[in-house]
């Protein structure tokens, strides 16, 4: 009986110890992205940052990464993220927040991944939209810059007129934009863009070049219209708060280290791939039109006048708006 309880005695120091080392149950996640599993920003973003992640908090935190739809709707992702029905997502923060349309990217806004680096990191705009998000349960993690956004269309654009009555699938202020040519935006799920621009369901797609070829969208267009609108779009990834606040101080800081270190190589990856995207078009025959610089600089104006229509949609976006102009002025000092 001695015997026994001593053997006892040890079982049971040994699973405290265990427990107190760092033995506990390794943290389970469930992630989705919200573009379908050919699109460049679902593989060198959300499969690169669960990849990079697992690594770094092996026996500690897994994620395994769900593709677009399987756990919830496209439509439903951000008020799902926020109630914990999964717990981290790869998608644009303006699905969650209206103040998102400045971290997604404003037209003609930044115009480089270092500008994008610098206004979330240095300006203070990650911090922000911490905060801000924080009210909805809902850990921004981290920006994910993916490339430039051009239309990819059945028409060529050489003045804004040719916008009228087209039909476009047109992402965030991008769809005002438009809009205020005359072009009818749509939005639904982005798997589906190949069978409505083949269909003629939708005219044209306001979309990464990558996605030319990844998701053969060079097989249903004729054209490629510049400037891009956005260059780079931002998605990002983000975390149920409550999730993210289950983790110790010493996996949220690896796991925001592990974030920010694999920034610059995963939008240099996809670069790649835009190029490929532009280069392949062309081979197919794909044609590209650029506005003059009369009807750009037209362009532009009107993609500024936007941003006063966002500015006015809440607090929090006029101070996201105001933040991203005052981080403008202050590159062009």
């Amino acid at each position: 009986m001695k015997h026994l309880t001593t053997c006892v005695g040890i079982a049971l120091s040994i699973l405290v110890l265990g427990l107190s080392s760092g033995w506990a149950d390794e943290i389970k996640w469930k992630a989705q992205t919200a573009m379908p599993p050919e699109d460049s920003g679902t593989r060198h973003h959300a499969k690169a940052l669960v990849e990079a992640t697992n690594k770094a908090l092996d026996g500690k935190l897994h994620t395994k990464l769900f593709q677009l739809g399987q756990l919830v709707p496209e439509g439903e992702m951000g008020v799902a993220l926020s109630r914990g029905v999964y717990d981290a997502a790869y998608m644009p923060a303006m699905a969650r927040t209206e103040a998102g349309n400045v971290a997604f990217g404003l037209p003609f806004s930044w115009e480089s991944l270092d500008d994008v680096m610098a206004f979330y990191y240095d300006y203070g705009f990650l911090e922000w939209m911490r905060e801000h998000e924080a009210g909805q349960n809902v850990f921004f993690g981290c920006p994910l810059p993916w490339g430039p956004v051009a239309l990819f269309s059945n028409f060529p654009v050489h003045t804004l007129d040719d916008y009228k009555g087209k039909k476009i699938w047109s992402w965030g202020l991008m769809s005002a934009v438009i809009e205020a040519f005359g072009a009818k935006p749509v939005w639904f799920d982005p798997g589906e863009i190949y069978m409505a621009l083949k269909l003629g369901t939708i005219d044209g797609v306001l979309f990464g070049p990558a996605e030319l070829e990844t998701m053969k969208l060079k097989e249903v267009v004729k054209y490629i219209n510049l400037p891009a609108i956005i260059d780079p779009l931002v998605l990002d990834w983000s975390v149920n708060l409550d999730s993210w606040n289950e983790l110790t101080p010493e996996m949220k800081a690896t796991y925001e280290k592990v974030m920010r270190e694999n920034i610059r190589d995963m939008y240099d990856r996809i670069a790649v791939e835009n190029q490929m995207g532009f280069d392949k078009a062309e081979e197919a025959g794909v044609e590209i039109v650029r506005l003059d610089e009369k009807e750009e600089a037209k362009l532009r104006k009107i993609a500024r006048d936007v941003w006063e229509i966002q500015s006015k949609k809440g607090k929090a976006s006029a101070e996201a708006v105001d933040m991203l102009r005052a981080f403008l002025k202050s590159r062009q000092n």
